[in-house]
């Protein structure tokens, strides 16, 4: 849902600097407010994720899968697999032991939950592992 709030609001985005006619220096009323709306989901998809590390519902690594702009980077890890490369312990997720974390809550690390790739620490992100 809150991704296709912000792919609608980027459409929204670049109608508004369309309509907006070339050349001015000042943005529109109507961009001002697209970039507002974009801060502001940035900063609550931040907040968001802030919380479930601080309630142990997700590891700190996962604060890597959002950029400083609040942006989602799904891809955090520079490796061969996309997506699919394995997070791991250190404060990147890029080397040491592989993280295990019991992104389904049930209350246990299930066979699943012990090679998480980012893809998977991204959807936990959003609640839907």
């Amino acid at each position: 849902m809150a991704e296709r709030r912000l792919a609608l609001l980027a459409v929204a985005g670049l109608v508004a600097l369309f309509a907006g006619g070339c050349g001015g220096d000042e943005p529109s009323a109507a961009e001002k407010q697209v970039k507002e709306e974009f801060d502001r989901a940035a900063a609550s998809r931040r907040e968001a994720v802030d919380r479930m590390v601080a309630d142990g519902k997700l590891p700190p690594v996962a604060k890597h899968v959002l950029n400083t702009n609040g942006t989602l980077n799904v891809n955090f890890i520079d490796g061969p697999m996309g997506d699919e490369d394995v997070v791991r312990l250190s404060s990147d997720g890029s080397s040491g032991k592989k993280l295990a974390w019991d992104l389904d809550q049930n209350g246990k690390i299930d066979e699943s939950e012990r090679t998480i790739t980012e893809r998977e620490l991204y959807d936990a992100t959003l609640g839907i592992y």
